[in-house]
């Protein structure tokens, strides 16, 4: 299959220019060693990943609104009846994107997202907690052709693709062996994400299963 990363590098970079989202979204999927490196990439990307911190969630739905995008908001979905904010889908020229929240409070980092049965099989809100880690050390930030873009550190992303079987996430790893990354700081989270906790609603013993696996 062909790459479509020319695709998912201008889409990233048009989120990264517009006013309501400039400073506010991190890149967290495997886009971000081929940003990182500025390497192309040859595969395809199915989405793009990203995080926003949980009081910038209305710029990003209101940026969803006026450019009048079809949206799936966690806000609305019959099985989140606290009304807890999980994060918002949308597709924008093709490309499925997750708009997952997070939060930070001291040293612990709180990120949730959400499931659909449709497209994930299940219907699930999940939240992650990762306690006792350098902030300083989760992200980072690259420039391309002027503009910011905000993602996950290459260490975190080596860290979270290593748990994976996914070919493609080995093929990302070895972007990321190629250009090189900080040794220090990757075993320090890797340390500190080992207890690494995920919380599922409804309660559901194969999700369970699924991410007690993924955090071994």
């Amino acid at each position: 299959m062909m790459s479509n990363y020319q695709k998912i590098k201008k889409l990233i970079l048009m989120l990264n220019q517009h006013d309501f989202l400039k400073n506010k979204i991190v890149i967290v999927g495997g886009t971000v060693p081929y940003l990182v490196s500025q390497r192309e990439s040859n595969r395809e990307h199915s989405d793009i990943d990203i995080i926003v911190r949980q009081e910038d969630m209305s710029f990003v739905r209101e940026y969803l609104k006026r450019e009048k995008l079809s949206v799936l908001d966690s806000l609305n979905l019959s099985y989140n009846k606290l009304h807890i904010d999980y994060g918002v889908n949308a597709v924008i020229e093709d490309i499925a994107m997750n708009f997952a929240p997070y939060e930070i409070i001291g040293n612990t980092m709180l990120q949730r997202n959400f499931l659909v049965k449709q497209s994930n099989g299940i219907d699930a809100l999940v939240t992650v907690t990762m306690k006792n880690i350098d902030i300083n050390n989760i992200f980072s930030e690259v420039s391309l052709g002027g503009t910011t873009i905000h993602t996950y550190s290459l260490e975190v992303i080596k860290i979270m693709k290593e748990k994976s079987k996914k070919e493609k996430d080995w093929v990302d790893i070895k972007v990321i062996d190629d250009f090189g990354y900080d040794e220090n700081i990757y075993f320090t989270l890797k340390e500190q994400l080992k207890d690494m906790k995920f919380t599922i609603e409804p309660k559901n013993w194969l999700l369970r299963l699924f991410f007690h696996t993924l955090n071994k």
